[in-house]
């Protein structure tokens, strides 16, 4: 059994975070889910994705307005994870400062926690981007940026896919952090990735960068890493092969651009042209 808490200090006032956490409709900071029936003491709650299939399933334990809410959900969108015991979360808000302070609470099976533990972290940060008007300024477009460097990725620029990806790459959307764009690579899987942490991503991509197996160019502005993207020979994407059922005699000599990531504040500017262009 796994347990953990992990906390955010919000500019807000309790109310306006209180309500964020129970909120119906869709939820673009949890997994961009909507949930089908109100966040009320006993009920049974399908969480459902943009696409419509149910990806959890939720029972309400407790509603303690406008502070307390514990819930106990089951992770149901693959087979191994549907299997596991629910995990309970706890959600408390309470007030800090001139703010607010949300906190999550978790406690799950050894499987689920291991993917928990930094998931509970980034629905916080997502939640935060969704109310807090100071972190959405911190992501917010600029109005013009510098010149830009477009570099290949090599092992020597390691530091800077790793500045990139830890730091601002999916600062806009947290739920994304854990790939690393190692999706663009995997070899495994559906319910193998559904249980991959973001410690295994990072772990396993630097390790393909090292030995040079990943094909990537990165942009720099004013020497700062803004924008990523990933190509190669279709046939070495083992995740766009995957995901693609992709037969690889019919790729050979074929190339792909798998992925682009543009940092927040610097889209609109033609960073994703400029890369595709190199």
């Amino acid at each position: 059994m796994k347990s953990g808490q992990y906390e955010i200090d919000l500019t807000v006032s309790p109310d306006v975070a209180w309500n964020a956490v129970i909120a119906g409709g869709r939820r673009d900071w949890y997994y961009r889910l909507t949930p089908d029936v109100d966040l009320v003491e006993g009920a049974h709650i399908r969480w459902q994705s943009p696409g419509g299939s149910v990806a959890e399933e939720s029972d309400v334990v407790e509603v303690v307005a406008p502070r307390r809410l514990v819930m106990k959900t089951r992770y149901v969108f693959v087979p191994n994870l549907a299997a596991e015991e629910p995990h309970k979360l706890e959600w408390e808000v309470l007030p800090s400062g001139s703010g607010s302070r949300v906190s999550l609470k978790w406690e799950a099976g050894d499987v689920v926690g291991a993917v928990f533990q930094p998931e509970a972290e980034s629905m916080l940060l997502g939640l935060r981007l969704a109310v807090d008007p100071e972190a959405q300024g911190e992501i917010a477009r600029l109005e013009s940026i510098g010149p830009l460097e477009i570099r290949d990725l090599t092992p020597e620029r390691l530091d800077d896919y790793l500045q990139f990806f830890d730091h601002d790459a999916f600062r806009d959307y947290p739920a994304w952090r854990s790939c690393y764009c190692m999706e663009t690579h995997r070899t495994i899987s559906d319910e193998e990735w559904a249980t991959r942490t973001a410690e295994e991503n990072r772990r396993d991509m630097v390790e393909l960068i090292k030995q040079g197996k990943v094909t990537s160019l990165l942009a720099y502005e004013d020497g700062k890493p803004v924008g990523w993207c990933n190509y190669g020979p279709t046939t070495t994407l083992d995740g766009v092969m995957r995901r693609f059922k992709l037969e690889a005699p019919e790729h050979r000599g074929v190339g792909s651009v798998a992925c682009f990531v543009i940092a927040a504040p610097y889209r609109g500017h033609g960073i994703a042209s400029r890369l595709l262009d190199t």
